[in-house]
Protein backbone atom coordinates (compact mmCIF):
# COMPACT_ATOMS: atom_id res chain seq x y z
CA UNK A 1 0.00 0.00 0.00
CA UNK A 2 1.36 2.89 -1.19
CA UNK A 3 1.79 5.67 1.98
CA UNK A 4 1.87 8.77 -0.48
CA UNK A 5 -1.22 9.87 -2.46
CA UNK A 6 -1.51 12.52 -4.85
CA UNK A 7 -3.42 15.24 -5.37
CA UNK A 8 -6.44 13.87 -7.30
CA UNK A 9 -5.73 10.37 -5.24
CA UNK A 10 -6.45 12.18 -1.96
CA UNK A 11 -9.29 14.47 -3.52
CA UNK A 12 -10.89 11.23 -4.79
CA UNK A 13 -10.68 9.19 -1.22
CA UNK A 14 -12.05 12.56 0.18
CA UNK A 15 -15.10 13.28 -1.93
CA UNK A 16 -16.03 9.00 -1.66
CA UNK A 17 -15.79 9.47 1.73
CA UNK A 18 -18.52 12.65 1.33
CA UNK A 19 -20.83 10.72 -0.47
CA UNK A 20 -20.42 7.42 2.18
CA UNK A 21 -21.06 9.58 4.70
CA UNK A 22 -23.93 11.70 3.06
CA UNK A 23 -25.12 8.23 1.25
CA UNK A 24 -25.86 6.71 5.04
CA UNK A 25 -27.32 9.51 6.47
CA UNK A 26 -29.55 10.42 3.67
CA UNK A 27 -30.98 6.66 3.77
CA UNK A 28 -31.03 6.59 7.82
CA UNK A 29 -33.62 9.74 7.09
CA UNK A 30 -35.08 8.19 4.33
CA UNK A 31 -35.93 4.66 6.52
CA UNK A 32 -37.32 7.27 9.52
CA UNK A 33 -39.71 8.63 6.84
CA UNK A 34 -40.75 5.37 5.45
CA UNK A 35 -39.52 6.70 1.51
CA UNK A 36 -36.44 4.16 1.37
CA UNK A 37 -35.98 1.79 -1.70
CA UNK A 38 -34.10 -1.35 -1.61
CA UNK A 39 -32.03 -0.04 -4.54
CA UNK A 40 -30.92 2.35 -2.69
CA UNK A 41 -29.93 0.61 0.42
CA UNK A 42 -27.59 -1.48 -2.26
CA UNK A 43 -26.20 1.57 -3.24
CA UNK A 44 -24.87 2.62 -0.02
CA UNK A 45 -23.68 -0.81 1.03
CA UNK A 46 -21.70 -0.88 -2.32
CA UNK A 47 -20.33 2.74 -1.53
CA UNK A 48 -19.05 1.31 2.09
CA UNK A 49 -17.37 -1.57 0.34
CA UNK A 50 -15.66 0.42 -2.15
CA UNK A 51 -14.12 3.20 -0.06
CA UNK A 52 -11.14 0.93 1.59
CA UNK A 53 -10.32 -0.22 -1.81
CA UNK A 54 -10.14 3.63 -2.74
CA UNK A 55 -8.04 3.83 0.48
CA UNK A 56 -5.41 0.76 -0.33
CA UNK A 57 -5.60 2.47 -4.32
CA UNK A 58 -6.42 -0.87 -5.94
CA UNK A 59 -6.84 0.10 -9.39
CA UNK A 60 -9.97 -0.86 -10.29
CA UNK A 61 -11.92 0.22 -7.88
CA UNK A 62 -11.88 3.96 -8.99
CA UNK A 63 -13.52 2.97 -12.62
CA UNK A 64 -16.10 1.01 -10.70
CA UNK A 65 -16.80 4.23 -8.35
CA UNK A 66 -17.27 6.22 -11.14
CA UNK A 67 -19.97 3.94 -12.42
CA UNK A 68 -21.55 3.30 -9.07
CA UNK A 69 -21.74 7.23 -8.68
CA UNK A 70 -23.02 7.32 -12.00
CA UNK A 71 -25.95 4.94 -11.83
CA UNK A 72 -26.57 6.41 -8.20
CA UNK A 73 -27.09 9.77 -9.46
CA UNK A 74 -29.86 8.56 -12.26
CA UNK A 75 -31.23 6.94 -10.15
CA UNK A 76 -31.62 9.93 -7.39
CA UNK A 77 -32.01 12.47 -10.29
CA UNK A 78 -34.05 10.22 -13.03
CA UNK A 79 -36.27 7.42 -11.40
CA UNK A 80 -37.58 9.71 -8.20
CA UNK A 81 -38.39 12.34 -10.04
CA UNK A 82 -40.44 10.33 -12.39
CA UNK A 83 -42.34 8.05 -9.84
CA UNK A 84 -42.58 11.06 -7.39
CA UNK A 85 -41.53 9.33 -4.35
CA UNK A 86 -39.33 12.14 -3.80
CA UNK A 87 -40.06 15.99 -4.16
CA UNK A 88 -36.11 16.92 -3.18
CA UNK A 89 -35.75 18.33 -6.92
CA UNK A 90 -38.74 21.10 -5.69
CA UNK A 91 -36.73 22.18 -3.12
CA UNK A 92 -39.66 22.42 -0.79
CA UNK A 93 -37.57 21.24 2.30
CA UNK A 94 -34.62 23.31 3.09
CA UNK A 95 -31.73 22.55 4.17
CA UNK A 96 -32.07 18.27 3.00
CA UNK A 97 -32.93 19.43 -0.13
CA UNK A 98 -29.68 21.42 -0.09
CA UNK A 99 -27.62 18.04 0.22
CA UNK A 100 -28.90 16.87 -2.44
CA UNK A 101 -27.79 19.15 -4.95
CA UNK A 102 -24.38 19.22 -2.76
CA UNK A 103 -24.25 15.53 -3.11
CA UNK A 104 -24.34 16.03 -7.00
CA UNK A 105 -21.21 18.35 -6.91
CA UNK A 106 -19.82 16.21 -5.14
CA UNK A 107 -20.39 13.08 -7.20
CA UNK A 108 -19.31 15.49 -10.24
CA UNK A 109 -15.80 15.79 -8.34
CA UNK A 110 -15.28 12.72 -6.88
CA UNK A 111 -16.12 11.04 -10.68
CA UNK A 112 -13.20 13.45 -11.84
CA UNK A 113 -10.69 12.83 -9.69
CA UNK A 114 -11.45 9.27 -9.88
CA UNK A 115 -10.38 9.03 -13.42
CA UNK A 116 -7.96 11.00 -12.61
CA UNK A 117 -6.34 8.62 -10.24
CA UNK A 118 -7.10 5.97 -12.44
CA UNK A 119 -5.30 7.44 -15.23
CA UNK A 120 -2.28 7.73 -12.67
CA UNK A 121 -2.37 4.06 -11.44
CA UNK A 122 -2.40 2.90 -14.87
CA UNK A 123 0.98 4.79 -15.74
CA UNK A 124 2.46 2.85 -13.42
Amino acid sequence: MSKIYTFNQTMAIACWFASTMWGLTAHAIGRMLGLTHPVYTILVVLVWVLLPLYIRLIRHSFIVGIFILAISMSYLGFLTSLLGTAAWFRFSRGLYDFTYALWYLISIACIYFSYKSWKELKKK
